[in-house]
């Protein structure tokens, strides 16, 4: 019989229990001290190389060896269908190569195969049957009356049997191949003998067209309504000229302080300002009636220039109303004062 260990869970297997924990721990805190101190030999390591590099420079590189480039082994390539011609070298090198010792033409283009051809060939012309000759000797063709003009038909009389015969073919329509069967002429005339006559078509009888009324004659009035006038083909309104409206100048010295005007504009020389006052005058024929020219020198920046202003306002208002009326059109006008 065996024995029975009492002591496998006792204190002495607690303890034995303690001490392998401790010592697994003591072993991993020893390994990640260890991977702790490495890191840092590392980074230090790391660092002093990467200082060392920034203050010595970048490092040389080694050079390779062995040649930089390897011709390959078939410098031109692979030939195209147009390289080695004579005719290429005519714009290549500018001469023409000297002529090869045998000459061999060029191979003839190969045609469709058979697998290449259409897929329906073309029916064969059908073969020309001749026509079987009828049978017998031939029959006379029997003659064709022309076409008599549509007129009234007149009615047949029996016992003209001639004139039946004669007029039987023209009705029964143009001639068939073949002859026709015998009798045909006989057997037409006792069929329109026998038929009832047509009656003659009634003719109208022409309508007399109303006579000619002429209109009353009014006394004292026109016999005839006259005929208007032709229209001109372009019609066009001709601009008419405004008369010459009489340049008053006035002289800026003679002006006293705060009197209205309004100035068009600055210009270089007296000349182009009066110009420019003649076209607002063709322009603003009624506004500038009773309105003054004034031209006026001024410097500034060293350069001369020439005010084109315009006097005969009573107060503001009425030069502003005429600003706006100018300014609707398209020239500058401001209202200004005298100083």
């Amino acid at each position: 019989m065996a024995e029975v260990d009492f002591e496998e869970h006792g204190p002495a297997a607690a303890a034995r229990a303690a001490g392998a924990k401790r010592r697994t721990r003591r072993l991993i805190n020893l390994v990640g001290a260890l991977l702790s101190v490495a890191l840092l030999v590392w980074a230090g390591v790391w660092g002093y190389k990467s200082a060392m590099r920034s203050v010595m420079g970048v490092p040389l590189i080694k050079a390779a060896t062995g040649p930089m480039r390897i011709a390959p082994e078939n410098p031109g390539g692979e030939q195209a269908a147009h390289q080695g011609l004579s005719v290429s070298d005519v714009a290549a090198f500018g001469v023409a190569t000297p002529l090869p010792e045998e000459i061999v033409l060029a191979p003839r283009a190969e045609g469709l195969i058979e697998e290449d051809g259409p897929g329906l060939a073309p029916e064969p012309p059908a073969a020309l049957v001749a026509r079987p000759e009828p049978e017998g000797p031939p029959q006379p063709l029997m003659p064709v009356a022309e076409a008599a003009p549509p007129a009234a038909v007149a009615p047949v009389a029996p016992g003209t049997e001639a004139d039946t015969a004669t007029d039987a073919p023209a009705l029964a329509g143009p001639a068939v191949e073949g002859a026709a069967p015998p009798g045909t002429a006989e057997l037409l005339a006792e069929e329109l003998a026998g038929a009832e006559p047509v009656p003659p078509i009634p003719v109208p009888e022409p309508v007399a067209e109303p006579a000619f009324v002429p209109a009353p004659v009014v006394p004292g009035g026109i016999g005839a309504s006259l005929r208007p006038l032709p229209r001109p083909g372009g019609m066009a309104v001709l601009p008419v000229a405004s008369a010459p409206v009489e340049v008053r100048e006035v002289d800026p010295a003679t002006l006293k302080p705060g009197t209205r005007l309004v100035q068009f504009g600055a210009f270089d020389s007296p000349d182009q300002a009066k110009e420019h006052w003649g076209k607002l005058s063709a322009t603003f024929g009624e506004l500038m009636v009773g309105k003054a020219q004034v031209i006026q020198s001024a410097e500034s920046g060293g350069r001369t220039f020439y005010r084109l202003r315009a006097e005969g306002f009573t107060d503001e208002a009425d030069a502003r109303r005429f600003c706006a009326a100018v300014t609707a059109v398209g020239p500058e006008c401001i209202p200004v004062a005298v100083r």
